[in-house]
């Protein structure tokens, strides 16, 4: 604990270490004798280095045996040396030219281990291995042959650890308390601009991190389904549409409400119940072993069934926790027809349900004894007369 007392770290170094012994065990049986890894989620689980500078290069090398290396940008060390256990650094200076520096970083990073030969697993599914950066390293590292790795450090993710899911829970209160604060914000006349004020205050004073926006839309905006915030300006009988996050030590819990300005009508209110009961009876299946298949079925065909959407073609949930800007969900594990894998004790989801300008979600966790809402506000259609 006194590693974590004297620096930024999210979790104590033995929390990472677990980790990293878990990632090396799975790199055994695959046969990688190193990892380079892209993915800033799966950098940060790993080591506990946070920078939002993503824009510049930055990896993780993973050797089978032994510490890893981090690939920094020299103006990221003081963050690495604060955030992260990690201490074996590998730097670059910004050049005129960056990507051939950047990546012979890269380089000298894995030869420095020993392994800038052989098999090198690479995550070719992040986003920040562009193509451009693919095509240096394999020109740079001509003894090496690079493979795909199979998404190693993302699937150790699914099942959360106790901090974890503290992080979690505390993330959850906190997005409670930005959606109270957006809907006491609604009245006729006021702007979303202004309800999002509310709502983002609200967030930073209970503790959150912040995201690059929030979903707040009102009236005819509600079918933009990513719609931020604008100068709209509040009706009476308007619904105004909520998708926000609580952000604790860079855990995410996501939650969907919607409110009316006024009181709801019969058909608003026939809307709100029929898709909380549908969304109500497919969580109360999220159990250990259950096919996820299940799960999106029971939400999807009821839904279709009561003509609230003709067509359901966007995910009905998706796995969630640690998250960088700006992706809002893991992209591992997702409720979509077809899936094959099984809900697993430790696993959270988002779980999602939108129709007719009207959207409600929870996080949710996967237990031994069921589904637990980790998010636990009232699941109503809210009214502010």
């Amino acid at each position: 604990m006194s590693e974590l007392a004297n620096n930024d770290m999210d979790f104590p170094a033995d929390e990472y270490r677990a980790r990293l012994h878990r990632t090396q065990e799975q790199m055994a049986k695959h046969d990688l004798p190193v990892l380079l890894l892209h993915q800033p989620e799966n950098i940060l689980f790993l080591t506990g280095f946070y920078t939002t500078g993503y824009f510049s290069y930055h990896a993780l090398a993973v050797p089978r045996r032994g510490d890893p290396v981090l690939i920094l940008r020299d103006m990221e060390v003081p963050a690495a040396h604060s955030t992260s256990w990690v201490k074996h650094h590998t730097v670059y200076a910004d050049a005129a030219e960056p990507l051939p520096v950047w990546l012979d970083a890269a380089r000298r990073a894995l030869d420095g281990l020993g392994l800038a030969g052989g098999r090198v697993g690479v995550d070719e599914h992040s986003w920040f291995l562009t193509v451009e950066r693919w095509k240096m390293l394999q020109a740079l590292l001509p003894n090496a042959t690079l493979v795909g790795e199979p998404r190693i450090v993302d699937h150790l993710r699914l099942i959360k650890s106790p901090r974890e899911l503290e992080c979690l829970r505390a993330a959850a209160r906190q997005v409670e308390v930005g959606m109270r604060a957006g809907i006491e914000a609604i009245a006729p006349g006021v702007m979303e601009r202004e309800v999002a004020g509310a709502v983002f205050s609200a967030l930073v004073k209970a503790g959150s991190g912040m995201p690059l926006s929030g979903i707040i839309t009102s009236g005819n905006r509600t079918d933009l389904i990513h719609g931020d915030y604008s100068d709209r300006r509040l009706e009476r009988g308007d619904t105004v549409y909520f998708e926000l996050q609580g952000i604790h030590q860079k855990y995410w819990a996501r939650l969907m409400r919607a409110a009316v300005v006024g009181s709801p009508t019969a058909e608003q209110q026939r809307i709100a119940e029929t898709i909380l009961r549908i969304q109500d009876e497919a969580i109360a299946l999220m159990r250990p072993g259950t096919p996820a298949g299940v799960i999106d079925r029971a939400c999807r065909e009821p839904l279709l069934a009561s003509g609230l959407r003709e067509t359901y073609t966007n995910r009905a949930g998706y796995s969630l926790g640690l998250n960088y800007r700006p992706s809002a969900g893991e992209f591992i594990r997702e409720f979509v027809p077809g899936v094959e894998w099984v809900l697993e004790h430790g696993m959270v989801f988002h779980m999602l349900m939108m129709a007719a300008g009207m959207g409600f979600s929870e996080t949710v966790l996967v237990t031994e004894r069921g589904p637990e809402r980790l998010t636990r506000m009232e699941r109503k259609l809210f009214s502010v007369l």
